[in-house]
C-alpha cells in the first residue's frame, strides 16, 4: 500500500535489534518485485540474514541490498551486497567510503584494512544509547552537533575518554 501511495523509491530497513521485529528473506524478496520498492538496509548484524537478501534478489538488477551494520560492510560487498548505509560515516566518512572504494577498485586487502580501521569505532558506538557515541564522535572532531534530545544522555566522562582514544587511534582526533 505504501509502495503504490508514493512514486518515490523505497528503501526496507530492518533493524530487529532495535525493534523486535524483522522482515524475512523471503518477505524481501516478494516486495523486491515492486517496482519502486529498490533497496533494503540491514542492521540485524546477521550476515546470514543479509546474504539471504541477496541470494534471493540476485536476479533482480532494480533491487539493493545495503549493509547496515558497520562491522559487517566488507564481508557484505564479498557477498554481493551493492553498499551500505553507514552511521559511522557521520564521524568517519572517508574511512567507510574507502571500503567500498577500494572493493570496487580490487583493492581487496585496501578495503579490508579500512573496515579493520572502522570497526574499533563501531564498536565503541555501543557504549551509551544510540546515537550518543556519533555525536560525541563528531563534537570530538570539532563538528558542534550540540545533545542527543531526552531521554538519550550523553556518554560518561569516561566513555568519552575511552571514545577519544579509539577516535585518536583512526587519527580523527
Amino acid at each position: 500500500e505504501i509502495a503504490e501511495s508514493t512514486s518515490l523509491p523505497i528503501i526496507l530497513y530492518n533493524n530487529k535489534p532495535k525493534t523486535n521485529v524483522t522482515i524475512t528473506p523471503a518477505t524481501v524478496a516478494k516486495l523486491a518485485e515492486i517496482d519502486n520498492i529498490v533497496a533494503v538496509k540491514d542492521s540485524t548484524g546477521d550476515m546470514t540474514n543479509a546474504a539471504e537478501y541477496i541470494r534471493l534478489t540476485r536476479d533482480n538488477d532494480n533491487f539493493h541490498v545495503l549493509m547496515g551494520r558497520d562491522t559487517l560492510i566488507y564481508a557484505a560487498l564479498c557477498y554481493g551486497a551493492t553498499g551500505a548505509i553507514a552511521s559511522c560515516a557521520n564521524v568517519a566518512p572517508r574511512i567507510a567510503a574507502d571500503i567500498y572504494d577500494k572493493y570496487v577498485a580490487g583493492d581487496l586487502e585496501g578495503a579490508l584494512e579500512a573496515q579493520f580501521t572502522l570497526a574499533p569505532f563501531r564498536i565503541a558506538c555501543g557504549m551509551g544509547t544510540f546515537p550518543a557515541a556519533i555525536k560525541e564522535g563528531l563534537v570530538q572532531e570539532g563538528i558542534p552537533v550540540g545533545k542527543c534530545l531526552d531521554p538519550i544522555g550523553e556518554l560518561t566522562p569516561e566513555e568519552k575518554e575511552k571514545l577519544h582514544k579509539v577516535l585518536a587511534d583512526m587519527n580523527l582526533v
